[in-house]
């Protein structure tokens, strides 16, 4: 894909062209002895600096209302040195991620129960 034109028709030298805020990336998630491919997007600015967060591919659950009524996404973190390495997954450049069962929808927290 390439930058757009400036007015005069030429593309703007490289050192004008922003990075992307997000690139995308797989991970391959296991829950309940299923084993998905699912996409997301490792996000290099904003409120999410360092995240990975996943498309809408799980079922969430919550004490007050019962179970969400939309798929919701997943929000990973880089691990650390004392993470129980069962909630690590890989992603498609065997990057580390550490799984998190929180999650939001419509301002109401979810624990996420597997895939939808």
């Amino acid at each position: 894909m390439s930058a757009p034109l400036t007015q005069h028709g030429h593309e703007p030298p490289n050192r004008l062209r922003a990075e992307p805020a997000t690139e995308h990336r797989t991970l391959a998630i296991e829950l309940d002895g299923v084993l998905r491919p699912v996409p997301g997007h490792y996000h290099r600015s904003g409120p999410f600096t360092s995240r990975l967060i996943t498309a809408a591919h799980f079922r969430g659950s919550c004490e007050i209302g019962g179970e969400c009524p939309v798929p919701v996404r997943m929000a990973l973190h880089r691990p650390r040195a004392s993470i129980d390495r069962r909630l690590i997954v890989l992603d498609d450049l065997s990057t580390q991620w550490v799984m998190s069962f929180a999650t939001c929808h419509d301002h109401r927290l979810y624990k996420i129960t597997g895939f939808y």
